[in-house]
């Protein structure tokens, strides 16, 4: 594993983690964390890295700007923002490696795999994790009366489970800026992985049943007693994906669809 720093267009450094399989890979994960996450996903990055490793893939774990080890201010933080921070993650990938990606993002940062990637043809296939694209409606349940806050254009302080932070409003504009019907309609002719807990009490489900709708050839694993988090289920939501990488890369060498 090395430790590196990408940095973004406007200057910030963001940390990231790079693993590397013992032979030259053909392909790169981008894992992408979710809303007030971590590169780290809790530790559980360094096992799952190593995993996807031995099927000949290189991962790159990172923090988005104001996220963990990254530069910037969280409390600015836009899906514009992410979006932006992921390019520029494909970008370095591109320039040093010039292979193609799969974007693999929990939670937000499904919905930000899906808005930076939905029209980069240098992404290959998409993995989403207990992934919204029904933004608002989501991050009302999630932040609850701050939501009004934030629509009224004020700026919200917030403590949760990770402590305590501040969220200017210019984090629900901006999804106004985000055609999400338009991004799946561009992913359409690439394999797309949704992995969802029926029972999510943060990103209700009905979410991965519409991507699926609209997304016909993705694969929807639905996962029983899981919840938003899939504490108990970890290992299940990565066996799946593991699974669905290794066909994937079967495909990819063949030359099939």
């Amino acid at each position: 594993m090395q430790t590196i720093s990408i940095e973004n267009k406007v200057g910030h450094k963001l940390a990231a983690y790079l693993f590397m399989p013992e032979s030259k890979p053909q392909l790169f994960l981008v894992v992408c964390h979710g809303f007030r996450g971590a590169k780290e996903n809790s530790g559980r990055i360094f096992d799952f890295a190593k995993r996807v490793n031995e099927l000949g893939m290189g991962v790159l774990a990172f923090d988005f700007s104001g996220s963990g080890a990254s530069e910037g201010d969280f409390s600015t933080m836009t899906l514009s923002r992410q979006a932006s921070d992921l390019k520029a993650v494909i970008d370095y990938l591109h320039i040093k490696y010039d292979l193609p990606v799969v974007l693999l993002g929990r939670s937000f940062g499904g919905s930000t795999a899906i808005a930076a990637g939905a029209e980069d043809e240098r992404v290959a296939a998409f993995i989403l994790w207990s992934t919204p694209v029904f933004l608002e409606e989501t991050f009302t349940v999630m932040i609850l009366d701050e939501f009004k806050n934030l629509s009224s254009e004020q700026p919200i302080h917030i403590q949760d489970d990770a402590g305590e932070f501040d969220l200017e409003s210019g984090f629900i504009k901006d999804f106004a800026h985000h055609d999400i019907d338009r991004y799946l309609m561009a992913m359409q002719n690439r394999p797309v992985l949704i992995i969802h807990a029926r029972d999510d009490e943060v990103v209700p489900v009905k979410n991965a049943v519409y991507m699926q709708q609209k997304l016909p050839h993705a694969q929807l694993s639905l996962v029983e007693e899981a919840g938003h988090r899939f504490l108990s289920k970890t290992k299940l939501r990565e066996d799946i994906t593991l699974e669905w990488l290794q066909k994937f890369i079967r495909k990819t060498q063949s030359g099939g669809e």
